[in-house]
């Protein structure tokens, strides 16, 4: 069955003004559009999804019930098995977990390799004039006045005649 925009899935309903009636695809767009209009609002950012703004005082019940949670969970757990540790679903008063998996991801991770880039040889960059010259390519007169293609033409014959 295929959808049309406007149907009712499509339409989302902005926190800062309940009479906004948004398209899904926009919906990101106008929440920062929105937020600027109102900078009184006393609105605060889901942790697992940018798009839920909610009241502060009903931010804990959200982080509890959200739908966006699950896809969390599933990347905190199989992190935890990973790494043969178990998390805690604790939160601080602002509502974010305190021993989040992407926070000690993103403070203390370390990737461990073998390769150390400042010992390769070095080697001189790609130069494509150089490479062109010598390959069985045809190149063209582009951006030279009416002598310097004549010019170019006579060489290019010689050039490739010699390929």
């Amino acid at each position: 069955m295929l959808r049309r925009v406007g149907e009712e899935g499509d339409i989302l309903t902005c926190p800062y003004n309940l009479s906004h009636q948004i398209l899904r695809c926009r919906f990101q767009v106008h929440l920062v559009r929105c937020r600027k209009s109102h900078p009184d609002a006393k609105k605060v950012v889901c942790p697992f999804n940018v798009t839920h703004r909610v009241n502060e005082q009903e931010l804990d019940w959200h982080v509890s019930t959200c739908s966006n949670r699950q896809s969390f969970e599933v990347f905190k757990s199989s992190d935890s098995h990973a790494s043969g540790s178990s998390m805690s679903n604790t939160f601080n008063d602002n509502g974010t977990e305190a021993n989040s998996t992407w926070q000690t991801a993103n403070t203390s991770f370390e990737l461990e390799t073998s390769q150390n880039w400042d010992d390769l040889p070095s080697v001189p960059s790609y130069n494509p004039k150089a490479y062109a010259e010598k390959a069985n390519v045809l190149r063209q007169p582009v951006g030279m006045k009416p002598s310097e293609r004549v010019a170019f033409r006579n060489a290019e014959r010689k050039r490739l005649q010699n390929l």
